[in-house]
């Protein structure tokens, strides 16, 4: 047998704005599992604090389809107010949905991974990011992070779970996810 160990140093130097990352863990039993622990995790512990903020600019953050299209799905049921930005928009709606999310008449913005990948347009107006999954390729985490604009109120939440452990090393770094992953603890912050 061959094991192949890649030791990842991470991408956090790579980020310009000076924001304090929480990564919030969830624990789920099973990969079945997992796509309803993240939902149900976002629902009681991340929404609540949205919905009842006054401030707009919340962008998030969303690396498959399927989340996409549940996190829509729910958004639409709480009335809350939002534009999509997913990879299937057309692209005479790509600017409406940036302006709305930019002057403020829609206060979350759901951007897909695959809307990134082609498109790459640089958001403005993103005061809170939220990362419901992380993505799959390394440097879209600085790129996403750095649409971040310099206020005292921005912040930078990342949800993870154990199984998202490769995506976890990629981004923080081999050393720094194992205790993450290992730790009784569920909160970590990066600055």
């Amino acid at each position: 047998q061959v094991k192949l160990d890649c030791k990842h140093k991470g991408v956090l130097p790579k980020i310009l704005t000076q924001v304090k990352q929480i990564y919030e863990r969830f624990d789920t039993e099973s990969v079945v599992e997992a796509d309803d622990a993240r939902l149900k995790y976002f629902s009681e512990k991340v929404f609540p604090t949205i919905k009842d903020s006054v401030q707009n600019g919340v962008m998030i953050f969303i690396s498959s389809y399927f989340e996409f299209v549940r996190l829509r799905s729910f958004l639409k049921s709480q009335s809350a107010s939002c534009c999509l930005f997913g990879e299937y928009i057309q692209r005479n709606d790509i600017s409406h949905a940036r302006g709305q999310f930019f002057r403020g008449e829609k206060k979350i913005m759901l951007y897909t991974e695959r809307a990134h990948f082609y498109y790459r347009y640089k958001i403005r107006g993103v005061k809170n990011l939220i990362i419901y999954s992380l993505p799959e390729r390394k440097e879209f985490y600085p790129e996403i992070v750095n649409f971040l604009e310099e206020s005292e109120s921005m912040s930078c939440r990342v949800l993870f779970s154990p199984l998202d452990h490769f995506r976890v090393e990629r981004i923080v770094g081999s050393s720094a996810a194992k205790r993450m992953l290992d730790s009784d603890k569920g909160v970590f912050v990066f600055a």
